[in-house]
């Protein structure tokens, strides 16, 4: 008869160890005791451990693909702030988690990939499903280790937890052979001391009190300050400290990324993307916290950055490995970003000797000037768009931004589609929209809405899901109807691979199709698996379906017939094509292109300028200014303006 040892009567109290200790046992108690509660896979090598954490009490969701797992434990993790436990089996099992790992590196969300192996002795002898996880993950990782030695599982796992959470988190793997898992006796687990049934979590540190003085002295004497705050503000739960210090400064203040909503573009002091360039413009001191520099970000270069000619930085990030030398900042900061933030405020109150706020009626009229221009500039498109048939991407976007509930949490698995909808939400809170991150996955959203609806139960999930994502993942819809994980999936079906007709005809006509059989009904397709499920061709038919969609309780599929005919989609096509275009010489290039570059304003032809350079490749701005069909001179006066050196 077998003995189960006991679940845990509560989230602080760990179980009884079982009396027999094997490998696989040792590496579930050390998950429980640590608080891992959810384990996301296809069952495998691996089953021995999963099994073993089953009985102590996590709950295993098993899913059709191990992509979608994958991504599940990815936005699980990033939302929950603790490790995604994603679990996979050797060899084809283990290659199918690439893409979700280099999501998790990209955006820094914590995960521990557990990878079922064969036994050792048959390492390169043609084993069955041979395959070397800890060598094949190294590139999209934190670290990766194969236990060898049983009596150290209990270790490496609890430091696996630990150092997946740790900022930078990331994905930690951990390959485990199958006579590791076997392993059994009466041996104790070295160098491990039990957990208290929580994810621990190393202590943040403060910043240095000299640079802290520094940036207290140039933001108290700031007249037009800003913040911008990234993911560093998030992982440290930092939002608090960020909307008070805003608020005592009277600064204007934006999130990226997964910190986006730390403080809510409702917020009179709110700002969004979407209207932020006036207000950096105009800033004489410009406070980036947290946030890394990289090509979302354009390295904080100008022209989309002010020059540190004109506005002072500081910077401040959560490890010095972030830290951005490429910045000339006047101060530069390494702490916790909470706690930053934190020495900060309490600094520039001391120096002023009051903690009445700062007043700048002036400056904070900007920003609501800034917002206005910019909601009724969206007003002014939308109905230029309306009633369309197919319906316009951008009509689509301000429709579910509209019908979601004001905390729902968004996912984006639509690169079209994601273009229009990052300005039609306004959040409200952290962690709110999700993305790919910089690695720009595609497919993620079936599984990204699985994982949010285990950590946010209750909660709306929307994911704006393109046709080439619906593809990829879209039989583990099932997986959200078998659990009954409430999400609303909108499949932008423009029966297109990467982007619709106008893409593909003007910008890349000789490469052949890249469309797909038109027509398809995916609510129907889906309709088997128990959805709700709504068609949509025409504007009349849109937010009645997303509302019911969104009241129905269930896993809903929407399928939306859209597209989007406006020359403003392909402009991260100009960027990423422009030095193909230069190569091919300008004599080569159709009149149906170059309108895509007639378009293009001057600040964006200094940007596709700036694009061909940051991939490598020098251009002439003279041929940037014939392609967009502006003087040279135009370009290089605004490039002077702006700082803009190349």
């Amino acid at each position: 008869m077998t003995t189960v040892a006991p679940r845990p009567t509560s989230p602080g109290e760990p179980p009884t160890p079982h009396p027999h200790r094997t490998g696989a046992r040792a590496i579930a108690q050390t998950l429980i005791e640590n608080g891992v509660t959810d384990l996301f896979g296809i069952h495998g090598y691996i089953n021995p451990v999963i099994e073993e954490a089953v009985r102590l009490g996590a709950r295993m969701w098993h899913f059709r693909h191990e992509q979608a797992a994958g991504f599940a434990a990815e936005a699980y993790g990033r939302v929950m702030r603790k490790p995604g436990v994603f679990f996979v089996s050797a060899s084809a099992g283990m290659a199918n988690a690439l893409s979700s790992l280099s999501q998790g590196i990209g955006a820094r969300s914590p995960i521990l990939l557990l990878v079922g192996q064969h036994g050792t002795a048959g390492d390169h002898l043609g084993i069955l499903q041979e395959g070397y996880a800890a060598q094949a993950f190294e590139e999209v990782s934190k670290w990766t280790h194969r236990l060898t030695d049983w009596e150290l599982n209990a270790y490496w796992t609890h430091k696996a937890i630990v150092d997946a959470a740790t900022y930078p988190a990331g994905p930690v793997v951990l390959e485990v052979p199958l006579n590791n898992q076997f392993a059994q006796g009466e041996a104790v687990q070295r160098k491990y001391v039990p957990g208290n049934g929580r994810t621990p979590v190393l202590p943040a540190t403060q910043s240095a009190p000299e640079p802290v003085a520094a940036a207290v002295e140039l933001l108290a004497a700031a007249q037009r300050p800003v913040i911008v705050a990234g993911d560093g503000v998030w992982w440290s739960d930092g939002g608090d400290e960020l909307v008070a210090l805003a608020e005592y400064l009277n600064a204007p203040t934006g999130a990226r990324r997964t910190a986006r909503g730390a403080i809510s573009e409702k917020h009179p002091l709110g700002v969004a993307s979407g209207y932020r360039g006036r207000l950096l413009r105009s800033a004489d001191v410009l406070f980036v916290v947290g946030l890394r520099a990289g090509e979302l970000e354009s390295w904080f270069e100008t022209p989309d950055w002010p020059s540190p000619d004109t506005t002072l930085y500081i910077q401040a990030q959560d490890d010095a490995e972030s830290l951005w030398w490429g910045l000339d900042s006047k101060v530069d900061l390494v702490g916790s970003s909470r706690l930053v933030l934190r020495q900060i405020l309490d600094g520039i109150k001391a120096v002023r000797g009051t903690d009445e706020p700062v007043a700048r009626p002036d400056w904070t009229a900007e920003v609501e000037s800034a917002r206005s221009r910019f909601t009724e500039q969206r007003r002014a498109h939308l109905a230029e768009v309306a009633d369309r048939t197919p319906i316009h991407t951008y009509e689509l976007a301000q429709a579910i931004a509209d019908e979601a509930d004001e905390d729902a949490t968004i996912i984006y698995d639509s690169y079209q589609g994601s273009l229009y909808l990052t300005d039609a939400i306004q959040a409200v809170r952290p962690a709110q929209v999700l993305d790919a991150g910089p690695r720009v996955a595609l497919g993620q959203g079936v599984g990204m809405s699985f994982g949010v609806g285990i950590a946010r139960p209750g909660g709306q999930v929307i994911s704006l899901i393109g046709d080439g994502g619906i593809g990829l993942a879209g039989m583990d819809v099932e997986t959200l109807t078998r659990y009954e994980v409430p999400a609303v999936l909108v499949v932008l079906n423009n029966s297109s691979w990467g982007g619709n007709s106008l893409m593909r005809d003007d910008l890349q006509p000789d490469i052949g199709s890249w469309d797909m059989t038109p027509g398809l009904r995916y609510d129907q397709v889906f309709a088997p698996f128990g959805c709700h499920v709504e068609h949509v061709e025409t504007s009349a038919e849109l937010r009645p379906a997303l509302r019911r969609a969104l009241d129905s309780g269930k896993v809903a599929v929407v399928n939306v017939v859209a597209d989007s005919e406006s020359i403003e989609a392909s402009q991260p096509w100009l960027r990423l094509k422009i030095g193909e275009y230069w190569s091919r010489g300008i004599d080569d290039l159709s009149p149906a292109l170059r309108r895509h570059f007639e378009a293009l304003s001057a600040i964006e032809a200094i940007r596709l300028h700036k694009s061909a350079i940051d991939n490598g490749t020098r251009i002439p701005m003279s041929f940037i200014a014939e392609l967009c069909g502006r003087p040279e001179s135009e370009l290089l006066a605004l490039a002077a303006e702006s700082g803009y050196r190349y």
